[in-house]
């Protein structure tokens, strides 16, 4: 065999060790990097959720949370203005918008967000995060008046291997759930076997 075909050989079986070995360092490490962008993002919407409920933000005369969806906490329209407490791109990635900002929908960073639907830890009474607040704006189900949760769930697993849930609270979990989307905020022996960060 003629020593450049030995040399091309050499060449394919490096580059296929290497490959082999790379690749999936490369991926480990941006499904990591996809899962820090999520919590932090999170991080983020219960920010703009603080400031929301402080300031009166949607002005309905009543101090309550913003519970209808992730986006509304930038696009909500407030005297000819949208409210912009988030990142657009955080908005777009919402996976259950009341009015979506655009189609198809983009994950941000591997990720989409959506709002929870209730919460499981409270034993009596109303679990629901969807409630009408009776403020002065009549705007139907969309506040709470102390709780809210979201969750960041990756686009595949590919994308993150874990969801990731936060509440009024500011405490966030980490979920092993194969890329499925959380709806409802767990009750405290869930949360122990979730583990917070």
């Amino acid at each position: 065999m003629k020593s450049w075909w030995r040399a091309a050989i050499f060449a394919v079986v490096v580059g296929i060790i290497v490959s082999a070995v790379a690749i999936p360092g490369l991926l480990a490490s941006q499904r990591a990097s996809n899962e820090r962008n999520a919590s932090t993002a999170l991080k983020t919407l219960t920010s703009a959720e603080a400031d929301f409920r402080a300031n009166d933000r949607d002005r309905n005369g009543v101090n309550d949370f913003w519970t209808g969806d992730v986006s509304g906490l930038y696009s909500l329209t407030i005297d000819g203005k949208e409210l912009r407490l988030i990142e657009r791109s955080i908005a777009e990635a919402d996976s259950c918008p009341i009015q979506g900002l655009c189609w198809p929908r983009p994950a941000r960073a591997g990720y989409f967000y959506s709002a929870l639907e209730a919460d499981d830890s409270v034993q009596e009474g109303d679990k629901t995060y969807f409630q009408d607040t009776c403020g002065n704006r009549r705007m139907g189900d969309v506040h709470h008046l102390s709780k809210f949760g979201f969750c960041a769930t990756p686009e595949s697993t590919r994308s993150g291997k874990y969801s990731f849930v936060v509440n009024e609270n500011n405490t966030i979990f980490r979920v092993d759930t194969n890329a499925r989307r959380i709806t409802r905020w767990a009750d405290d022996s869930t949360l122990k076997v979730w583990g917070s960060l």
